[in-house]
């Protein structure tokens, strides 16, 4: 679940965006719930996912969320409302993918996900991750992975799903 980052939305063709990179590296299926603009961890949104069948579920949406502060007041929320209906699914929360990371807003964001993570793994919960998106496009080429710095193109997906695969390699 997502931003334009999860969609895919600057991907040279569908099979290049990290969801379908990692499923051909771990032959599995994805479902790709990314919402350019739209993902702002609506609660509705956290219990329909929360009903969903899957064997991981990947969170990367504060591209999407107005300020630092609206994340705060979501994130969390987010994340235990599919915790509660799902209590053994391996949740991977994801900060912004970011090639630079050089600013307090940026800052502010990561800490609130990272935050959603640590008081997660403090209360037990044992089957939450962070893929810290600080750098993460640094895997293979830094700017040159974006369209915009923002926006991943082929090569940031590929950082991306370098970075979450072997994530996702380890838990399934």
């Amino acid at each position: 679940y997502g931003s334009s980052v999860t969609q895919g939305g600057c991907a040279s063709r569908p099979g290049n965006c990290y969801q379908a990179i990692i499923s051909r590296r771990l032959n599995c299926n994805h479902v790709n719930l990314g919402f350019s603009g739209n993902a702002l961890g609506e609660q509705m949104i956290a219990e329909n996912i929360a009903e969903l069948p899957m064997s991981a579920f990947v969170c990367e949406y504060d591209h999407n969320s107005p300020n630092a502060e609206f994340l705060l007041q979501t994130h969390a929320p987010f994340i235990r409302t599919v915790r509660e209906k799902n209590p053994d699914l391996p949740i991977v929360l994801m900060s912004r993918p970011r090639a630079r990371f050089n600013d307090a807003e940026e800052a502010k964001r990561r800490e609130v996900v990272l935050e959603t993570y640590e008081n997660a793994k403090a209360a037990g919960d044992e089957n939450i991750y962070f893929v810290d998106g600080a750098g993460l496009l640094n895997i293979f080429g830094g700017d040159d992975g974006t369209i915009d710095t923002i926006h991943p193109n082929d090569l940031g997906f590929a950082c991306i799903a370098k970075a979450l695969g072997d994530v996702l390699e380890t838990i399934l």
